[in-house]
């Protein structure tokens, strides 16, 4: 199945075009972008650039980095919707059956009511993304079955790159790659808003058609 995911994985363009007439409100994630790229760089600046030729470089610099960036997304769609949004991790999904498929990295949970929570999981590796896809893939069918139907969605990420995966309960469908990073980005603003924040637009959409749609978990 991750053969056939990655051989068919669609632009990122095409994925955010199956969202946008199904999203009632509009989002300027310019302000949002800013900060993110801003926080990226002092992270470089700090850590250094996430690469595997780096031996002291581990997993948890790599969740430092995705923290980062997730943290800034979901406190600015917070306070742009009132959405009573969280962040959370080593949070543990479990299906209607009492299975599951293990504890995802990190979690942006929309607290709708008691008993309904929206969510968007994200799992983050140093090591190649095969074992970051099944273990999202496996959180995903289980809030897919918790939710009683709907539309669930997740990414995977190595913290340099992304990738999106959408789930309707009968098919997976992931994007092509998404890179967040650069060598020197700190010299160049405007290229990194310009071609490589996209994902935040991504994050946005996502959130936004999980409180849209009631029945979708995010």
């Amino acid at each position: 199945m991750i053969d056939i995911l990655e051989n068919e994985a669609i632009s990122v363009g095409a994925m955010l075009a199956k969202f946008k007439d199904r999203v009632e409100m509009s989002f300027d994630t310019l302000n949002t972008k800013n900060k993110i790229y801003e926080r990226i760089t002092d992270y470089l600046e700090a850590e250094g650039y996430p690469t595997q030729a780096n031996v002291d470089f581990k997993e948890a610099n790599i969740n430092d980095l995705v923290y980062t960036i997730l943290s800034t997304i979901v406190a600015d769609f917070r306070r742009k919707t009132g959405r009573n949004m969280r962040l959370r991790r080593e949070k543990e999904i479990v299906s209607i059956d009492s299975e599951t498929g293990g504890a995802e990295e990190f979690v942006m949970m929309d607290l709708v009511s008691v008993t309904q929570r929206n969510f968007v999981v994200i799992e983050a590796k140093k090591s190649p993304l095969g074992e970051a896809m099944k273990q999202c893939l496996l959180a995903l069918r289980d809030m897919q079955d918790n939710n009683g139907g709907g539309e669930v969605y997740g990414f995977i990420t190595t913290g340099e790159s992304w990738q999106m995966i959408r789930y309707d309960g009968i098919s997976f469908e992931m994007t092509e790659r998404m890179d967040v990073l650069f060598g020197k980005m700190g010299e160049n603003q405007q290229r990194w808003i310009k071609d490589y924040s996209i994902l935040v637009d991504c994050m946005y959409m996502a959130l936004s058609v999980g409180g849209i749609a009631k029945k979708d978990a995010v």
